[in-house]
């Protein structure tokens, strides 16, 4: 009597295992379905709101041309980030050497990092040293070194020599861009006439070899992007709304905005558009200021490309609660970049369950949602095409290598999310 009761008991309990299986499952399958509805109607009406907003914006929000005198002549701190970038800095240090800006007028401070093997030779071609608080004169500017610890972060970095800038104006730029002659002059300009911060257009050059195949394209999509900002939403936002937003590099904001605002964040893995964020949040403006763009090399390397934009994923993904705190000035920089960063997030995930076959209603719902937003995505491609020009083909490629970059986000928010690793390293 008691093996049968001992059987019977078994047997229940592995019914009531079976019944929370189930149960678990289909609960979960629930939760997928309404987050594959969801995000496609988030989607679908976030990229009918920003065609508003370029559509509307782009007739009356050229890029701010800078005037032609200048009200006020700021002394300006301009910023090198570095790291492993070699050649890519010597070619960036003399486009800054070769500015129409006075010489006795502006500063330029080499931030890199202790353990840069590339950096020596770089500073030595202009006779520097690389040595932390190195200073001297080279064709009458003056030109410091700022060295930190080993792989401490752009963030770090610039806030490592902004605490040693003079400079009334604090600029960025990156270590892979060549500055027109007129960079300087034309920022100046505009935080002048009113304007918080600045920045200037940006171009990825695409090498010859490149620019052809599509086992490159990936290459092209880089210029697509900046390419889409230039023509498309920086014009298309300083018309709507009187605001751009900060791009990484070939920006500059006034010292006194950037000490209330406390500096760059170190913890941020996109410290450019937490920036941006805290601007737009004080009821700051950024120009958007039209003119030859600053022109940077592309990655070449696709290992590197998807380190960068799953830090960009990440980056925005953690900007995420400031942008909502402030959404009535923010929700620009909330509806082109962190909208997208969680689709890009949790899409393919969703995906990946579905093509595993842990669901195959699952799969069959998210395919039925997925055409709800396939309309405004066509539309959308079309106006950047018109707008960009074939430059701006390549853009799809773009956004797929976001997708693979979301997988990896996913792991890096839940082990490593403050993870600061240079694209180029």
């Amino acid at each position: 009597m008691s093996a049968i009761q001992d059987g019977q008991l078994v047997t229940t309990f592995q019914q009531y295992l079976q019944s929370v299986h189930i149960a678990l499952n289909t609960s979960a399958e629930k939760a997928m379905m309404v987050y594959a509805a969801g995000s496609a109607l988030t989607v679908g009406v976030a990229l009918l709101v920003e065609l508003v907003i370029i559509l509307q914006g782009l007739p009356r929000g050229e890029a701010r041309r800078a005037p032609g005198s200048l009200p006020a002549r700021p002394f300006i701190s301009v910023i090198v980030p570095t790291y492993r970038e070699g050649e890519g800095l010597l070619r960036t240090l003399r486009s800054l050497l070769s500015q129409d800006y006075p010489k006795d007028l502006y500063e330029v401070i080499v931030a890199g990092e202790a353990d840069d093997p590339t950096l020596p030779d770089a500073l030595r071609a202009l006779g520097l040293r690389a040595e932390d608080g190195y200073e001297a004169r080279v064709n009458g500017v003056t030109v410091r070194v700022s060295l930190g610890q080993a792989r401490s972060g752009k963030p770090t970095a610039l806030n490592r020599a902004a605490g040693l800038a003079r400079g009334d104006v604090i600029g960025v730029l990156d270590a892979d861009g060549v500055a027109p002659p007129d960079m300087l002059s034309r920022a100046a300009a505009a935080l002048a006439s009113g304007y918080e911060a600045v920045q200037l257009p940006r171009e990825v050059e695409v090498p010859e070899w490149a620019r052809r195949g599509v086992r490159l394209a990936y290459i092209r999509g880089q210029a697509a992007e900046m390419r889409f900002y230039n023509r498309v939403l920086a014009p298309a936002l300083m018309g709507f709304t009187g605001s751009a937003w900060l791009t990484g590099s070939g920006y500059f904001i006034w010292r006194w905005a950037l000490r209330e605002l406390g500096g760059w964040n170190p913890y941020a893995p996109t410290e450019d558009l937490d920036l941006s964020v805290r601007l737009l949040a004080s009821g700051w403006r950024v120009a958007f200021v039209g003119g030859r763009p600053i022109t940077e090399a592309p990655l070449t390397s696709l290992k590197a490309m998807v380190r960068q934009k799953e830090r960009w994923v990440r980056g925005s993904l953690l900007a995420t609660a400031a942008a909502v705190r402030g959404i009535r000035r923010t929700w620009p920089l909330l509806l082109f970049f962190v909208m997208p960063a969680w689709g890009y997030l949790m899409t393919p995930w969703v995906a990946l369950l579905a093509l595993a076959g842990l669901s195959p209603g699952l799969a069959m719902w998210t395919l039925a949602w997925s055409a709800a937003w396939l309309a405004p995505v066509a539309t959308y491609y079309a106006l950047a095409l018109r707008k960009g020009g074939r430059a701006v083909r390549p853009l799809p490629v773009s956004i797929a290598v976001y997708l693979v970059a979301g997988l990896l986000a996913l792991p890096k928010l839940a082990f490593n999310r403050y993870e600061w690793r240079g694209s180029r390293s």
